[in-house]
């Protein structure tokens, strides 16, 4: 396997290549396969795209096809928190606060996508890929950004704010909130290490295609 960076045909990839399926091993395409599955219907249904017409996937996809002894565990932990609970507007503001100070460009292009789908209010997710407060939204999703922020800015929850949350989620879905402040900073360090873009409008076209 090439492991040397390079931008591949597409540039999607970053400085990883972009693997192609017909070089997938065995691993790989039972891994590529639990991604179809999944996230690409997921995807789909959100209106952003992560698999491009030719098999081939991006974002942070692409970099856990190459190490798929790490990539199961970890889209096994995607999965348990994706049926922890979380509403959906709550889920988004979290994954766009850190994808914004983070400066993830893919996880902005695909979570924005999926924050328009679970009825965040327009300038809202402006101000949130700013990285700036938003306003307009629901109580328990203007809590999960302040907790969001707190965590990714700060490093420290104040006893406060820590109340507040216990209150408002409960302790098993606040647990689950502070896993999804962590997956999305181990997906953001995948992205801004491999300097993986977001796809541009030619790229989704042709998907949707």
């Amino acid at each position: 396997m090439n492991e040397h960076p390079t931008n591949g045909s597409s540039g999607l990839g970053g400085r990883l290549p972009l693997l192609p399926p017909d070089a997938l091993d065995e691993a790989q395409c039972a891994l590529r396969d639990g991604l179809r599955a999944t996230r690409v219907r997921g995807a789909e249904e959100a209106g952003y795209t992560v698999a491009l017409p030719d098999g081939r996937f991006i974002g942070p996809f692409n970099a856990l096809l190459h190490t798929p002894h790490i990539a199961r565990p970890l889209l096994e932990w995607a999965q348990a928190l994706t049926r922890a609970g979380i509403p959906a507007d709550v889920r988004e503001v979290v994954i766009l606060t850190v994808a914004a100070h983070w400066r993830a460009e893919y996880a902005r292009y695909a979570h924005t996508a999926a924050a328009e789908k679970a009825g965040l209010p327009g300038p809202a997710i402006a101000s949130l890929l700013h990285g700036e407060a938003p306003s307009g939204l629901r109580p328990d999703a203007d809590l999960a950004y302040r907790l969001a922020v707190a965590l990714v800015r700060d490093h420290r929850v104040p006893d406060g704010l820590y109340a507040e949350a216990v209150a408002a989620f409960g302790t098993n879905t606040l647990i689950a909130l502070v896993n999804l402040v962590g997956q999305y900073l181990n997906t953001s360090a995948l992205l801004a290490c491999f300097q993986v873009p977001a796809p541009s409008p030619e790229h989704t076209e042709a998907s949707a295609s």
